[in-house]
């Protein structure tokens, strides 16, 4: 793992200062992930991506792009990912007996839970993370001028190849919506990493692909009511068709 959290500050390191509007930095603690041991032990390894965080590592002032940009002094960028590390491995609740808290109110939490379950693997099995690395006062932060829009895009999508590339996973499934992040979605796939081969589409539902040696799909948000439901199970029956086969 040493490699992939070199890689992080690094990335932060490269951070251009200039483009963000310092004076209304209402951005998010970073967010980081870094996988369980369960994900390690798993059969089969899964990336469950979101779109973006909402209000991340706020509450106790570890956030801002000022503390990522290493402006502040006294704060690396090493000590902003060990900080973001910390705040990742809370982030599945825990009862007092160590296991998941598996009552969410959360959309999104209740589909991670819901994979687990269905393919028989823990929840820290799989890793969550998000198409954008940071939100903006709780919310997206494509709200934000075009130049802060763009740095934050670019920086986002570095950390997500590296997750890509150090977690090698068998699946990926981004849940990050069907329209409003398709074109991030699809710099990724074209600008850092090796493409992506279409397998099937059901236009504005459901995409599957292969990127590299991951079979990706691409679904609504879990909060996406209106049909969109039948969709996030075909994901869970594909994966589980294809780890077996011949059942």
């Amino acid at each position: 793992m040493e490699t992939l959290l070199k890689e992080y500050t690094q990335i932060l390191q490269g951070l251009n200062a200039r483009s963000f509007n310092l004076k209304e930095d209402k951005y998010s603690g970073v967010f980081l992930p870094v996988p369980f041991d369960e994900y390690w032990h798993s059969p089969v390894k899964i990336m469950l991506v979101g779109r973006e965080t909402a209000g991340w590592n706020t509450r106790n002032g570890k956030n801002t792009m000022l503390r990522a940009l290493g402006i502040i002094p006294g704060v690396t960028a090493d000590q902003v990912v060990k900080e973001a590390i910390v705040r990742y491995q809370q982030h599945l609740a825990v009862k007092n007996d160590g296991t998941p808290n598996l009552k969410s109110r959360s959309r999104f939490t209740q589909y991670h839970f819901r994979l687990a379950r269905k393919l028989e693997i823990p929840p820290q099995a799989i890793v969550y993370a998000n198409l954008l690395a940071w939100d903006y006062d709780r919310l997206t932060p494509l709200i934000r001028p075009e130049n802060e829009v763009q740095e934050v895009i670019s920086a986002s999508l570095k950390l997500l190849t590296a997750q890509i590339k150090h977690l090698a996973p068998n699946f990926i499934i981004f849940a990050s919506g069907v329209r409003r992040t398709d074109y991030i979605l699809k710099r990724l796939l074209t600008e850092y990493l090796d493409g992506y081969e279409t397998l099937s589409v059901t236009p504005g539902r459901l995409w599957e692909f292969k990127a590299g040696n991951a079979i990706c799909f691409r679904i609504a948000h879990p909060r996406a009511m209106r049909g969109h439901q039948k969709y996030r199970d075909e994901v869970i029956e594909r994966i589980k068709q294809l780890c077996n086969p011949g059942h």
